[in-house]
């Protein structure tokens, strides 16, 4: 009984966690001025690094590494570990990118960028590629050790 409710609160949790994700990767994309010095919620040193001129593009890909990661790491949780699991959820990360990129086109303030798609993109492989890499190592080791 405690195991089931602790994978209902688990399972809240990442979904609580995902769609804050979502929403923030949301509001940044589509707020006026594109960069982020002044945020409150962003520490300084971070939008320092966005708003240089060389990683304006590599940012879109850093949100989507973590939320590949959170993802990722619940597929593991919950045992959700088939090839397809993975492609869905990655989809679906990819989706959140072209939305996120699609809204642009529509502002005013902003532009849709086919290479902010690209990292987003790259972002959420790296995010998924390093649980799902770490799990298919893990699983090697233990059926070799057994």
């Amino acid at each position: 009984m405690t195991n089931g409710l602790n994978k209902k609160k688990a399972n809240w949790v990442i979904l609580f966690l995902l769609g804050i994700g979502i929403v923030l990767v949301f509001f940044l994309s589509w707020k006026t001025n594109p960069n982020l010095k002044g945020m409150p919620f962003i520490p300084g040193w971070l939008s320092d690094w966005a708003d240089s001129v060389h990683n304006d593009r590599k940012r879109t890909g850093v949100p989507f590494i973590g939320l590949g990661l959170l993802v990722g790491s619940y597929l593991i949780y919950v045992q959700r570990t088939k090839p397809l699991y993975w492609l869905l959820v990655w989809s679906s990360l990819c989706l959140v990118v072209l939305i996120a990129e699609g809204v642009q086109y529509f502002l005013p303030s902003r532009s849709m960028d086919g290479k902010d798609i690209i990292w987003g993109i790259l972002g959420s492989s790296v995010g998924l590629g390093l649980p799902f890499f770490t799990w298919h190592i893990v699983k090697s080791f233990k059926k070799k050790s057994s």
